[in-house]
């Protein structure tokens, strides 16, 4: 989350501290401070002037000729600006100033008249987009030569925060400068919120229906007319460009600002847009669409929540709002909503319909049930104080079920028992209660009400020292030396199999890659497992981080797949790499555990400047595979029937060892390659680690003393009649002075008939005792053929 320091000062006071300060503190207490960086950079050249005379341009009518006082002298500047007359203040940027849209200002000469400097607008400052009205900023009450960072609110520091997944609520300036107030022990300074309500009763106004109050607890809405929808106030600009966010209008930049401020996500609907003056919280309908905010026609799916009207939708739910009730410069009567909707609900629908927006972001991870009053309240207040307008009296608040809150009971001895240090009560107490845990000291112990927005993540005891700890800080908990003799290094039974199948893979040329064992249950979904699939029954986590964390795999692939799409969304298009990991299932005693590798290739591999290389295929990993087996096991893999759904049908093949199913392996299925937007064709092989290294009775033979000689053996075959088939045959037909058949030619096509292809092998034969004579293996090769055209439906070309 990106914020500025003045607007955290706002709620707590640290103007004493430098940033840099503020960002440690955050950061030893949990809430990492990913960056610090200054507002105003490239602005030190950028002052105030005073437009002492404007003249026409002698060649182009549309630009006027200005010269300007900027306090220590007077420049030359050419602009095509509007309202710019004598007397007026503007901003100047001297030659050598870089502005932040990238501009660097120099002297130049424009159709005959040189121009010294640049007159600054919102353009300039990154405030707006190129085509807006460009208006230079005016500062009349200003004297020319002043700085101009500190007069435009942009003598600031940016802070970019990245709290984690269990905390929302530090996903709001509030909930950041709640975390400062705690570790400075300083009073939090909360937003006073007030205005005046006048006319009808809301209700009178608005109908508010939930259909479905399991995804929708609670829906707030307050209904204001008669603003007057136009640009914001040059400080709010400037603060939701440094959150990340473009200025639209003053009604939905107070909408943005209140969600960067309060943490609360917002819309505003054109009330007269809203058919019926009626809102209704229901699911979609079967083939519905909305066309977003966006202007994307998104097709929805009927378990997604979607806010609708007396006829149609016109916003999805937590996400976006609808392009056919948006406010507009035309809208002055607004239907502002304020709502708590049910985190996984919102994740689900977002991800299919692939959109993340800073609303979503936050509900995804559990809002504030209670707190959304206040931000609706406080958006209220800044839209009349930034459009005008009046606001109707009271507010529609539809909360069928109240919130209920946790309360808890912690144990100071627990509490020192835990952390292995003695916590003074009082500082316990005064953490606690600066956190927002109201708590009440009884007989050695706090009892404290959880407070809403913290709800999803403080359940328990423990939790509670968690919170003691890390504000009392972990630096102040002495170090202490273990008690008693070290414990020996104990190495599991499957860290050798672990390591020598991580040195083979890597050694052939594959990159490893670590994904989390706990997965987002839809990317089991997208496999299009059968019900009665093991994979497709995961084991549920009872206390998951989020819902995209919230089973353990079952499969090795949605990692990797998930890891080629990160790959490819930064222009990494080559790619080949494996998993060694752990996967887990249901069983009758809790759940199992089993180890599997899993391999990945896409995109083209060996390219150089002489050398274009060549596509990954299904042989590639074929190859890297069977390799990984005879080292092992020192065996050869056979391929099998394969009808695993995710793979493509015809390019896929289940992989046995010694009979023994060892996994699968094949191309991914162009449905699932379409989900994750890979551009090229995708590899995939999984197979079990326990499978491969079984009973691993190994033997050695030594180098072969004597010279082998080799026979070409070409043959028409029937397209049913199997590589593998024939290679067991062979081996079967020739024991003892066969040592290798290798496949070196396949050929289809005339004058080889329909159905049928050519292959060519290459046998390799040698004795142990001595050298073969052309005659022996003539009489072994010549029985081998005759043989094999009695076994298999074969024609040996001679």
């Amino acid at each position: 989350m990106l914020f500025t320091l003045n607007w955290l000062d706002e709620f707590v006071d640290c103007k004493d501290l430098s940033p840099e300060e503020v960002a440690h503190r955050l950061t030893m207490a949990g809430l990492e401070v990913e960056g610090v960086s200054y507002l105003g950079e490239g602005l030190e050249r950028v002052v105030t002037g005073r437009i002492l005379a404007v003249q026409d341009h002698h060649q182009e009518r549309r630009w006027k000729v200005c010269r300007i006082s900027v306090g220590n002298g007077e420049v030359q500047v050419v602009s095509g600006a509007p309202y710019l007359e004598e007397g007026r203040t503007v901003l100047v940027a001297l030659p050598g100033a870089r502005l932040p849209n990238g501009v660097v200002v120099e002297t130049v000469d424009l159709k005959g008249v040189e121009s010294q400097a640049n007159l600054v607008s919102e353009i300039e400052l990154d405030l707006a987009e190129e085509g807006d009205v460009e208006t230079v900023i005016f500062l009349d009450e200003v004297e020319p030569g002043q700085e101009a960072a500190p007069l435009i609110h942009m003598d600031d520091y940016l802070l970019e925060t990245s709290p984690t997944p269990n905390r929302p609520d530090c996903l709001g300036v509030l909930g950041v400068a709640r975390e400062l107030a705690v570790l400075l022990n300083r009073p939090l300074k909360e937003p006073h919120i007030s205005f005046p309500e006048e006319g009808p009763s809301v209700e009178e106004l608005v109908v508010v229906e939930i259909w479905d109050p399991d995804l929708c607890p609670r829906y707030c809405a307050r209904y204001v007319e008669g603003m007057k929808v136009g640009p914001s106030p040059l400080s709010m600009k400037v603060r939701l460009k440094a959150a990340g966010i473009r200025a639209i209008s003053n009604v939905v930049d107070v909408t943005n600002y209140v969600l960067v401020e309060l943490g609360h996500p917002l819309h505003a609907f054109d009330y007269d847009d809203l058919r019926g003056h009626k809102i209704v919280v229901r699911k979609a309908k079967e083939g519905e669409i909305l066309v977003t905010l966006d202007g994307n026609v998104r097709d929805l799916e009927p378990d997604m929540l979607l806010i609708a009207d007396a006829e149609r939708g016109v916003a999805l739910a937590g996400i976006m709002g609808g392009a056919n009730s948006e406010v507009r410069r035309r809208s002055e009567r607004i239907l502002i909503e304020s709502a708590f909707f049910e985190p996984t609900s919102i994740r689900r629908t977002a991800k299919r319909l692939g959109i993340s927006t800073e609303a979503s972001k936050r509900f995804e991870r559990g809002a504030d049930i209670e707190g959304l009053v206040r931000a609706l309240d406080r958006t209220t207040q800044l839209i009349l104080e930034v459009a005008g307008g009046k606001a109707a009296r009271g507010m529609v608040d539809a909360y069928p079920q109240p919130y209920q809150p946790k309360r808890l009971i912690l144990s100071l001895d627990g509490l020192d028992n835990f952390l292995g240090t003695s916590v003074p009560p009082e500082d316990a107490e005064r953490i606690l209660d600066g956190l927002g845990f109201s708590p009440r000291k009884k007989m050695g112990q706090l009892e404290v009400t959880v407070p809403p927005y913290r709800a999803f993540d403080v359940t328990r005891e423990i939790d509670l020292v968690e919170e003691v700890a890390r504000v009392y800080g972990y630096h102040n908990i002495p170090s202490t030396m273990p008690a008693g003799p070290l414990p020996k290094e104990r190495v599991g039974s499957q860290r050798p199999l672990i390591m020598e199948v991580q040195a083979i893979l890597s050694g052939l040329g594959l990159v490893e890659v670590i994904n989390y064992s706990f997965i987002d249950p839809t990317s089991l979904e997208g496999l299009g497992l059968d019900s009665q699939d093991p994979r497709a029954n995961p084991v549920t986590i009872i206390n998951p981080l989020s819902e995209e964390m919230s089973v353990m795999r079952t499969t090795l692939l949605p990692g990797l797949l998930a890891t080629a799409q990160v790959n490819e969304k930064v222009q990494v298009k080559d790619m080949a790499f494996f998993e060694v990991g752990r996967v887990f299932f249901k069983g009758d005693n809790g759940f199992q555990e089993r180890l599997h590798g899993a391999v990945l290739a896409m995109g083209r591999r060996g390219a150089s400047w002489d050398d274009r290389g060549r596509d990954y295929d299904f042989f590639y990993v074929k190859g890297v595979v069977e390799e990984l087996a005879r080292r092992m096991r020192g065996r050869t893999l056979t391929l099998g029937s394969c009808d695993e759904p995710f793979l493509h049908p015809g390019r896929a093949a289940r992989l046995l060892l010694d009979g023994e199913e060892l996994g699968y392996i094949g191309e991914v299925h162009p449905r699932l390659a379409r989900q994750y937007r890979f551009s090229s064709r995708c590899y995939v092989a999984e197979f079990s680690l326990e499978v491969l290294a079984g009973d691993r009775d190994v033997v050695f033979e030594p180098l072969p003393r004597f010279p082998g000689t080799t026979r070409d053996l070409s043959m028409i075959a029937p397209y049913s009649l199997t590589h593998a088939k024939i290679l067991t045959t062979m081996e079967e037909l020739a024991p003892g002075l066969l040592r290798e058949i290798r496949l070196i030619d396949l050929y289809t096509g005339p004058p080889i008939e329909e159905g049928k292809r050519s292959l060519t092998y290459s046998l390799l034969y040698r004795a142990d005792d001595r050298t073969l004579t052309d005659e022996e293996v003539e009489e072994v090769h010549g029985r081998l053929v005759e043989d094999l055209e009695r076994r298999l439906p074969i024609k040996v070309r001679r």
